[in-house]
């Protein structure tokens, strides 16, 4: 009888600590809950310290309702003829795009003497009207030279090749600008090029995106909190991306950085063969500019550049992080949408402008003119302003 007593009461002195266990757990549970909604809120109400999705706002105004198209040689173009208005949060501005023939963002035709650039979204302009971009601004400065611009978002050094390789021939030049993103280049190269004994294969497939049937149940839940919530992409940006974001170049940075400058050394022996020299437009990421570690290990790609171009006879780099350090960050690249404002243009444009008037060895050799910076008007998404924005950009302004 003892036994079962004492048993009992063991089982009555356990019961409160379960208890005790349970409510604070839920406790604990609320207290997360609460901290979150609360992040929420202020990630919602303060736009600028939230992080990119990558889900545009997109107003077609042509019967053509999608950005890109597969294409054999590049990957991908985006739809030619395409005419749309774009942006990528809800605080950063809209912009007016308009594709020609050859599925690039490229409408002021000088037909003056080609200067052919390459590059990814940054030189596409993404944030920026056309008449914004560096390559428009050059246009306009310099009458008898015109400025082809070749970018495409997502284009590493890789799809620059072929882009090059096609276009080359048929425009007679002698500079090519290759424009370097070093938050995104090298990932996108080992996506896109493997190592080849003492070479580098370039392996570009028809990009034709994947059915949403395939997408995984994780993969979707990961995508649904991602296009929901704020608080979401900020926690994966800052605990798991800098650990396994552009995980391809991260599981063997060297590798990523050595099939890029294999890629960099052909681009410039194809520059070569066509008598055309080489500048690397090196563009810092926001990160670095806003003092953050992105884990793309910036120095170690511009150690690498710089030795290429200090080796490589025809080669010129031209790094803007100096340019771009003093300046602050929330304007030279958009609130959410990290890509450069008009005035991170400008300042690209203004520093090649003197890079190309006063330094390249076989450009005009004239004085470099003094621009001034002009904040542009906010667009307005409305197709039947579509031709008169897509008038600035065959008119734009000689500032």
């Amino acid at each position: 009888m003892t036994s079962i007593g004492t048993q009992t009461e063991n089982d009555q002195v356990q019961l409160p600590r379960q208890k005790s266990y349970i409510g604070n757990t839920l406790l604990f549970l609320a207290s997360i809950m609460l901290t979150l909604a609360g992040a929420e809120l202020v990630l919602r109400a303060l736009p600028q310290l939230q992080v990119q999705t990558g889900e545009g706002e997109f107003l077609f105004c042509s019967a053509i309702n999608t950005r890109h198209i597969p294409n054999a040689s590049f990957g991908y173009t985006e739809a030619p003829g395409n005419s749309y208005f774009e942006r990528y949060s809800a605080v950063d501005p809209w912009a007016y795009v308009h594709i020609n023939k050859e599925g690039f963002r490229d409408n002021y035709d000088t037909h003056g003497k080609p200067v052919l650039v390459l590059g990814d979204s940054m030189t596409r302009g993404s944030l920026v009207n056309e008449n914004e971009t560096f390559t428009d601004l050059m246009d306009a400065w310099h009458p008898d030279w015109s400025f082809r611009n070749y970018g495409v978002g997502g284009y590493g050094q890789a799809n620059s090749i072929r882009v090059y390789e096609e276009k080359a021939p048929h425009l007679q030049h002698n500079l090519v600008i290759q424009q370097y993103s070093l938050s995104t280049d090298i990932d996108d190269n080992v996506e896109r090029a493997a190592l080849n004994g003492d070479t580098v294969e370039i392996k570009i497939k028809p990009a034709v995106g994947t059915a949403k049937s395939s997408v995984k149940p994780l993969a979707r839940i990961h995508l649904f909190f991602w296009n929901h919530s704020k608080i979401y992409p900020w926690v994966y940006n800052t605990l798991v991306r800098p650990y396994f974001g552009n995980w391809d170049a991260r599981r063997n940075i060297d590798g990523a950085i050595e099939i890029t400058r294999r890629l960099l050394a052909k681009l410039a022996q194809d520059a070569k063969a066509n008598n055309a020299d080489l500048l690397l437009l090196v563009l810092p990421s926001w990160a670095e500019m806003a003092g953050r570690d992105d884990g793309m290990n910036p120095q170690r790609q511009r150690a690498m550049l710089e030795e290429f171009a200090a080796a490589t006879p025809g080669v010129y780099l031209l790094d803007m992080a100096p340019i771009l350090a003093p300046e602050n960050p929330d304007q030279t690249y958009g609130i959410v949408d990290k890509h450069l404002t008009p005035y991170g243009h400008f300042l690209v444009a203004q520093s090649l402008d003197r890079w190309f008037m006063a330094e390249w060895p076989r450009g005009p050799k004239t004085a470099v003119s003094q621009h001034t910076f002009k904040a542009p008007e906010p667009v307005i998404p409305d197709c039947s302003n579509a031709a008169a924005y897509l008038k600035l950009v065959l008119t734009p302004p000689t500032q």
